[in-house]
């Protein structure tokens, strides 16, 4: 997983950096529960729970039934659990066998903001961000696509208007001028300005 570029020093750290990795992953509206005292959910999102494990010794299958069972009656729900990486694993081998048969993704995340899956489940969730990711991509490219032939329809409309205006209605050239300068630059920003595309 890339950098967020930031320290994690605190649970709450911890928890948004949580929340922000769940919105990459496709869930938009994951947000930190704010609760305080553990229990077993700190972020939620509309198809999505996780807990998340700040400078804590392994993780070990009771923390993660505690997840399973605050996600309630809500089965269709996915569960996601994040540990900080203080171990070559911060899970428990009982703890990764209970993940995998009860479908929650585990991650181990570094204090320097990288983030890793320890499972399968995990895998296929990191899956979902480079989806999202390339949807983004594909949205922005599309959105240039569009801008240009706007712009490009009206510098086409522009010369053809400048060049009958020469010839029928001279006085009436300073304005399809404009509309000239206008489409070109309205075209050139299309091309530069590409916000999302890289």
């Amino acid at each position: 997983m890339d950098s967020r570029s930031r320290y994690i020093t605190t649970p709450e750290d911890a928890e948004q950096f949580a929340a922000s990795q769940m919105r990459d992953m496709g869930f938009p509206d994951a947000r930190v529960t704010g609760r305080g005292a553990d229990g077993g959910v700190d972020v939620v999102a509309r198809r999505a729970v996780a807990q998340v494990k700040w400078m804590h010794s392994k993780v070990g299958r009771p923390d993660l039934q505690r997840l399973y069972g605050a996600r309630g009656a809500e089965h269709s729900k996915d569960m996601l659990f994040f540990a900080e990486l203080l171990s070559p694993s911060p899970y428990t081998q009982d703890a990764v066998g209970y993940a995998d048969e009860h479908g929650i993704g585990l991650f181990a995340y570094t204090s320097d903001g990288n983030l890793f899956p320890v499972n399968q489940h995990a895998k296929d969730f990191v899956a979902g961000i480079d989806q999202v990711r390339a949807a983004r991509a594909a949205r922005a490219a599309f959105m240039v696509t569009v801008r240009t032939v706007v712009w490009s329809s009206l510098l086409v409309v522009s010369i053809c208007g400048l060049f009958i205006s020469v010839l029928t209605v001279p006085s009436a050239a300073p304005v399809w001028l404009g509309f000239l300068a206008l489409s070109v630059l309205g075209l050139v920003l299309a091309r530069v300005y590409q916000p999302g595309v890289k």
